[in-house]
Protein backbone atom coordinates (compact mmCIF):
# COMPACT_ATOMS: atom_id res chain seq x y z
CA UNK A 1 0.00 0.00 0.00
CA UNK A 2 1.38 3.41 -0.96
CA UNK A 3 2.16 5.98 1.71
CA UNK A 4 0.04 9.10 1.75
CA UNK A 5 2.43 11.29 -0.25
CA UNK A 6 5.04 8.77 -1.37
CA UNK A 7 5.50 7.57 -4.92
CA UNK A 8 6.12 3.90 -5.69
CA UNK A 9 9.76 4.75 -6.39
CA UNK A 10 10.19 6.37 -2.97
CA UNK A 11 8.54 3.40 -1.26
CA UNK A 12 10.81 0.88 -3.00
CA UNK A 13 13.94 2.88 -2.21
CA UNK A 14 12.87 3.46 1.39
CA UNK A 15 12.12 -0.25 1.87
CA UNK A 16 15.48 -1.39 0.49
CA UNK A 17 17.57 1.32 2.15
CA UNK A 18 15.99 0.68 5.55
CA UNK A 19 17.55 -2.79 5.25
CA UNK A 20 20.77 -1.67 3.52
CA UNK A 21 20.07 -3.92 0.54
CA UNK A 22 20.02 -3.95 -3.24
CA UNK A 23 16.83 -5.38 -4.71
CA UNK A 24 16.67 -8.03 -7.40
CA UNK A 25 15.22 -6.71 -10.68
CA UNK A 26 13.47 -8.65 -13.43
CA UNK A 27 12.13 -7.13 -16.65
CA UNK A 28 8.95 -8.78 -17.92
CA UNK A 29 7.83 -8.04 -21.48
CA UNK A 30 4.90 -9.17 -23.57
CA UNK A 31 5.26 -9.91 -27.27
CA UNK A 32 4.06 -6.41 -28.12
CA UNK A 33 7.04 -5.03 -26.11
CA UNK A 34 4.86 -3.84 -23.25
CA UNK A 35 7.30 -4.18 -20.34
CA UNK A 36 7.29 -3.78 -16.56
CA UNK A 37 10.06 -4.12 -14.01
CA UNK A 38 9.62 -6.13 -10.84
CA UNK A 39 11.87 -5.32 -7.88
CA UNK A 40 12.07 -7.99 -5.17
CA UNK A 41 13.50 -7.46 -1.71
CA UNK A 42 15.99 -10.30 -1.06
CA UNK A 43 15.27 -10.16 2.68
CA UNK A 44 11.48 -10.46 2.85
CA UNK A 45 10.58 -11.25 -0.81
CA UNK A 46 8.22 -8.27 -1.06
CA UNK A 47 7.79 -7.31 -4.73
CA UNK A 48 7.16 -3.94 -6.33
CA UNK A 49 6.05 -3.44 -9.95
CA UNK A 50 7.34 -0.39 -11.81
CA UNK A 51 6.78 0.99 -15.28
CA UNK A 52 9.76 2.07 -17.40
CA UNK A 53 9.68 5.69 -16.20
CA UNK A 54 9.58 4.62 -12.54
CA UNK A 55 12.37 2.11 -13.12
CA UNK A 56 14.63 4.77 -14.68
CA UNK A 57 13.88 7.12 -11.77
CA UNK A 58 14.74 4.38 -9.27
CA UNK A 59 18.04 3.64 -11.04
CA UNK A 60 18.93 7.35 -10.95
CA UNK A 61 18.03 7.70 -7.28
CA UNK A 62 19.90 4.51 -6.39
CA UNK A 63 23.06 5.96 -7.93
CA UNK A 64 22.79 9.13 -5.84
CA UNK A 65 22.16 7.46 -2.47
CA UNK A 66 25.04 7.79 -0.02
CA UNK A 67 24.14 4.40 1.48
CA UNK A 68 24.70 1.11 -0.32
CA UNK A 69 21.10 0.31 -1.24
CA UNK A 70 18.55 0.49 -4.03
CA UNK A 71 18.86 -1.33 -7.35
CA UNK A 72 21.40 -1.79 -10.09
CA UNK A 73 20.35 -1.46 -13.74
CA UNK A 74 19.21 -4.57 -15.56
CA UNK A 75 22.05 -5.68 -17.84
Amino acid sequence: MLGQDQTTVEIVLSHLCAKGLYGDVVEWCEMRHDCVFVVRCPDCNQSFTLDEREYEELVTLSRTQPAACGIRPVA
